[in-house]
């Protein structure tokens, strides 16, 4: 699957430094929220705002059903037409790329019409091997050939940033990138390009994937990783997304060891997407995004009828917008928790 798993385990220690943030931290990000939320001129949906969302990252698509946001894959999204392109400022040695039509051609304008929100997915911790991600052979480490890209246990190169596989491999050409501060002039154009591809195409946002992979999530990117790498980068994404006036959400990474720096990211980002936090016993740890008036747009994968309803409980107790899917997020099972 496109996401990272994390760890499973959450002890009673972990519960009460999640309250111990949640009360400790509560009346400041409010405050930074709400003035923040007076000046911004992107989308900052609260709680139960947008609580008929759909997120759809892989086919069969449909997105005639009226909704109030969609989270749809960026790649599928753009239409090969004349704002079709990734360009590098500040990197004349890179040529401007032209991006394909993709099979959700023409369906930002069709949703913006219908007064639907659509939210552009992509990876932004990950390299992804897809012949139709055009940008692909600038990443440093890029080979034709998948296979020769060294993946675990084998060291990435020197000077690359393609790592090891991400989600224990079911995706095989999707690996982890070096977001460690010093790689970050290495790729991290490639990256606000898409960004910038989203906002001509008309996104009112990005949820940006792949981007935990610090300890704590208990992913293997192929370096030594600290959980300040995964949350400097974290920051760095919604600053980009935001300077393009775009609306940016956490996209996992809630399951820190170490809470201390999570009111940074509740700060940060206008809202969230956890996956499986009923069945990785996390969803406390996205309290303080409630406690902060931003929406938690929850996900579990369905099961059977009896758990997807305990799971849609779950979500309603702590106000999130939550919806179960099936895996990968198709246009093939959608329940909505909160009605």
């Amino acid at each position: 699957m496109r996401r990272a798993r994390g760890n499973r385990l959450r002890t009673i220690g972990a519960v009460l430094a999640a309250l111990a943030l949640l009360v400790g931290t509560i009346g400041s990000v409010q405050a930074k929220s709400s003035a923040k939320a007076s000046s911004a001129a992107w989308w900052q949906p609260r709680p139960g705002e947008a609580k008929n969302w759909d997120w759809q990252i892989d086919e069969p698509y449909n997105v005639s059903r009226t909704r109030t946001m969609y989270d749809l894959d960026l790649w599928e999204l753009a239409d090969g037409g004349p704002n079709s392109y990734l360009e590098y400022p500040g990197h004349p040695e890179l040529p401007r790329i032209h991006v394909e039509e993709g099979a959700l051609a023409g369906k930002v304008d069709e949703l913006h019409r219908k007064g639907a929100k659509v939210i552009c997915y992509l990876d932004s911790g990950a390299y992804e091997h897809d012949e139709n991600r055009a940008d692909r052979h600038l990443f440093p480490g890029f080979k034709p050939n998948l296979a020769d890209i060294p993946d675990n246990p084998t060291r990435p190169e020197p000077d690359s940033v393609i790592g090891w596989h991400t989600n224990d491999g079911q995706w095989p050409g999707e690996r982890y990138l070096d977001i460690r501060r010093d790689s970050w002039p290495k790729f991290a154009h490639l990256i606000w390009a898409r960004f910038a591809l989203a906002k001509r195409l008309g996104c009112d946002g990005v949820e940006p994937d792949q981007n935990d992979m610090g300890p704590s999530s208990g992913n293997s990117p192929g370096w030594e990783m600290t959980d300040d790498d995964q949350i400097d980068w974290y920051l760095e994404v919604a600053r980009q997304a935001h300077a393009l006036g775009l609306s940016v959400g956490l996209k996992n990474g809630h399951d820190l060891n170490d809470r201390t720096r999570f009111p940074e990211l509740v700060n940060a980002f206008d809202w969230a997407l956890p996956e499986e936090c009923v069945s990785l016993e996390q969803c406390g740890n996205l309290s303080p995004f409630i406690a902060a008036g931003k929406a938690v747009f929850a996900v579990d994968y369905t099961v059977n009828s009896q758990t997807d309803r305990r799971t849609c409980q779950t979500h309603v107790r702590y106000d999130f917008d939550g919806i179960i899917k099936d895996e990968p997020p198709t246009s093939a099972y959608r329940l909505q928790c909160k009605l």
